[in-house]
């Protein structure tokens, strides 16, 4: 009947409406910062020292998490206060709900969407036994900046202004694929980071180092 034609038509027109504000709202979480990068011709020695000097920040962006058994997307935000003292609250179409990590010096806890609290001593193991899967919290500290971790050794690579394009260490390789200008230096706004049966993809929209 003719009532029945329009109502498929509006249940076909809501769907699509829908799919596409679904589609819109992703791709703004997942926008990288739109500010060039300075491109200073500095030294990588002044380029790190000036970088190191960043020792809180929060950030706001997404991230994709592949293993052989599932591609998984979420939204970050990350407020970092100080070396180990740290809130990360993944959030969005990550398949588990929300995920808030706190980290302070020799504990870190990891509340799920129920509210369930799980402990312990590092970030990699929590998250390896509560969700199967890691994010190297530890080491990002460095990495996120475009930094090597101190005292381990390190394969790396740069471009002609010196920022580090490529890293290799504690068995990740890091690709920095796009830095952006932030209160007058340049940090990552998009990087890619494999480790054996584990790739993420990082997108930075917002950094705040104020």
């Amino acid at each position: 009947s003719s009532d029945l034609i329009i109502n498929k038509s509006r249940t076909l027109i809501s769907t699509i409406l829908i799919g596409s504000l679904i589609s819109i709202l992703c791709s703004c979480a997942t926008l990288p910062s739109t500010t060039a990068p300075l491109n200073k011709n500095i030294s990588w020695s002044a380029r790190q020292k000036q970088t190191r000097q960043i020792t809180h920040w929060k950030l706001q962006g997404a991230i994709t998490v592949r293993t052989p058994k599932q591609a998984l997307t979420a939204n970050i935000n990350w407020q970092q206060q100080s070396r180990r003292r740290y809130h990360i609250y993944l959030f969005g179409p990550l398949g588990i709900g929300s995920v808030i990590i706190r980290g302070q010096p020799s504990l870190v806890t990891l509340q799920n969407a129920d509210g369930a609290i799980f402990k312990a001593a590092t970030p990699e193991h929590l998250l390896q036994q509560e969700l199967g899967w890691t994010l190297p919290i530890s080491n990002l500290y460095y990495w996120i900046r475009g930094l090597p971790v101190p005292g381990l050794p390190a394969k790396k690579q740069f471009d002609s202004y010196h920022h580090l394009i490529y890293l290799q260490q504690n068995g990740w390789c890091i690709h920095y694929l796009q830095y952006t200008g932030v209160n007058n230096q340049d940090l990552p706004s998009k990087l890619s980071l494999q480790y054996p049966h584990l790739s993420l993809h990082v997108i930075i929209s917002r950094w705040d180092i104020s």
